[in-house]
């Protein structure tokens, strides 16, 4: 199937496609709940044992002083701060390639043109309805109050580096896609349907990184604070306005969908960096038994 072909199937069963797309990334988000919950203390558990059996062996080796610092400090920063620093780094590879697949007569960059220019002729005066007012979850004038009301909640439960940490996040995270724009400096899609309109350059997606950040961090306060039973919802919804604003700007036609990805690659990054921070907080806090700055 070529290029032409298979954007022209994604945009004919766009419905079925999103609906997919949804539906995988709920799946993975349930079956990451599910081994969590059945099998992550467990495995902790376990982790923390080899760690602690393997240790001496490895003071005993002859490597440098510097890979035994590194050794002592991932064994205090736990099995959630690695994973998520991990998380990061992958992300950040992922926007690289990314990036780096826009050129001319790229593959990806090929694939946007093509998915563009089929959504022009087969999305729908319907479908372009639904997700112009899609779209709006992730617009800074939606964003910007949200994220304004949760950063005064924090600050009048006096959790301030919850708080301090929320502004920076969500604050810096849309600043730095402003400079990334600058520097890749892609053109927009054009598009004549209407129903939504867009300025500026177009890679990484802003609505795509802005709604992974403010959502994505959202949902992780939320789940801190909140008992097992609501962990799931919550990261199924977070999940679900991600995916939606992320593509109806895709369907919408004023971001390539390599944009969108672009967008997400440069979200999960930052969010899962200051995520591990976080993590690495609260693990101190549980060591040290700090008090009057606790996050959770």
């Amino acid at each position: 199937m070529t290029t032409e072909k298979f954007a022209e199937f994604l945009a004919v069963h766009l419905w079925a496609v999103l609906l997919v797309i949804t539906l995988g990334m709920l799946l993975g988000a349930w079956l990451l709940w599910y081994v969590l919950q059945r099998y992550g203390a467990r495995v902790m558990g376990r982790l923390q044992e080899l760690l602690a059996g393997i240790g001496p062996h490895v003071r005993r080796l002859p490597i440098p002083g510097a890979v035994h610092g590194v050794w002592q400090l991932a064994r205090r920063l736990g099995v959630q701060v690695l994973l998520s620093m991990t998380i990061a780094i992958m992300a950040c590879v992922g926007f690289v390639e990314i990036a780096d697949g826009i050129g001319v007569d790229e593959d990806l960059e090929q694939f946007d043109t093509a998915l563009s220019a089929a959504l022009s002729q087969h999305a729908s005066e319907q479908q372009l309805r639904i997700f112009a007012v899609v779209t709006h979850l992730g617009d800074k004038g939606f964003l910007i109050p949200l994220a304004a009301i949760v950063a005064v909640l924090m600050l009048f439960r006096r959790r301030w580096v919850l708080a301090i940490t929320w502004i920076v996040v969500t604050a810096g995270g849309g600043l730095l896609n402003v400079v990334l724009k600058a520097i890749f400096e892609r053109s927009r899609p054009e598009h004549l349907h209407g129903f939504a309109s867009a300025h500026g350059w177009s890679f990484p997606s802003g609505h795509s990184s802005g709604a992974f950040i403010v959502y994505g961090l959202l949902a992780y306060l939320i789940v801190i604070h909140s008992k097992p039973r609501w962990h799931l919802p919550v990261a199924a919804i977070a999940m679900t306005v991600i995916v939606c604003v992320g593509f109806s700007r895709v369907i919408l036609q004023v971001h390539y969908f390599s944009d969108v990805l672009g967008g997400y690659a440069f979200g999960a990054a930052w969010l899962t960096a200051w995520i591990a921070g976080l993590e690495a907080f609260r693990r101190r806090q549980q060591d040290t038994g700090l008090t009057g700055t606790k996050i959770s």
